[in-house]
């Protein structure tokens, strides 16, 4: 499944093609808005697998080894992709799985565990109308 990540800035979209969505999400929430230099060391990969795990952190050091980059501050940008993927998932999941609202939700909450609740999925699913549109202010954060 594939979100429209246009409205995203260059840096958010690469860094989700990059490392994939919950990954970039939890970049953004410990380092959003702050440059980051990766160093060829262990020390430093721990200390980055910490925000977005192991394999994620090899990624990035591997993608831009010791050159600094900067994680936007795109947060209620990515947080609606994230819902919009949510009601995507939970779609699938009930229409062509079969599965109950109840079933799909506790898969939907493993996809994006620890960082996303069931009660933030529900509260996701009760939104009637379309996702709300980012704020254009957070298009030019770069």
């Amino acid at each position: 499944m594939q979100s429209d990540l246009s409205h995203l800035p260059q840096s958010a979209q690469k860094l989700i093609a990059l490392i994939g969505l919950p990954a970039t999400l939890r970049l953004v929430d410990a380092h959003g808005g702050h440059a980051i230099n990766l160093y060829n060391s262990e020390n430093s990969l721990e200390r980055m697998a910490e925000s977005v795990g192991r394999e994620a952190a090899q990624k990035l050091l591997k993608f831009y080894g010791n050159d600094p980059f900067t994680v936007p501050l795109c947060h209620r940008a990515l947080k609606a992709v994230r819902n919009k993927e949510v009601l995507a998932e939970f779609d699938r999941l009930t229409m062509e799985e079969g599965l109950s609202a109840r079933a799909s939700v506790t898969r939907i909450t493993r996809k994006f565990t620890p960082y996303i609740h069931e009660r933030t999925i529900w509260r996701i699913l009760k939104t009637t109308e379309e996702i709300q549109s980012v704020d254009p202010r957070q298009l030019s954060l770069l």
